[in-house]
């Protein structure tokens, strides 16, 4: 079952909670940099936070949690994105790095309607979503795209 993202101050009281005994006063701060950055996503917004406590609980003098723990991530499912991203062709690898960058996707470089066809093939692939804008759906992959290419 495919989960649209939660409202956004139940699953902070919800995830401050988890964060508050190993975070203690950056628990609030940790809370919203993960609602943030997976925008409330559910599955995206639980292995976040769970890499993040991971290291909070193992490595406290870690500054960036956050960043470490989305670097876990990536790591963790490198060979996983590489063999998705050896399936796309030209035109979706293009928009997904645009999208990854938070680039603009009218540049003249592609037509509209070659724009509009593949955002609807990725979109009912799962890799993107449009909320009042396209987006990848997961995060990670995003970020996996901007490391790798």
């Amino acid at each position: 079952m495919r989960l649209k993202k939660l409202p956004r101050e139940e699953f902070e009281q919800y995830l401050h909670a988890r964060f508050e005994p190993v975070f203690h006063e950056q628990a609030a701060e940790l809370t919203s940099q993960v609602l943030d950055y997976t925008q409330c996503h559910p599955y995206y917004t639980q292995e976040l936070a769970f890499y993040m406590w991971q290291v909070g609980a193992w490595e406290q003098k870690k500054t960036d949690v956050k960043a470490s723990a989305i670097r876990e991530i990536v790591d963790a499912y490198d060979l996983s994105y590489e063999r998705i991203w050896a399936n796309f062709n030209r035109t979706d690898r293009w928009i997904l790095q645009r999208l990854a960058a938070h680039a603009e996707l009218q540049t003249g470089e592609y037509r509209t309607s070659t724009i509009y066809s593949a955002l609807k093939r990725l979109q009912h692939a799962g890799h993107v979503i449009y909320t009042d804008r396209y987006e990848i759906e997961d995060p990670f992959f995003g970020e996996w795209i901007m490391a790798k290419h």
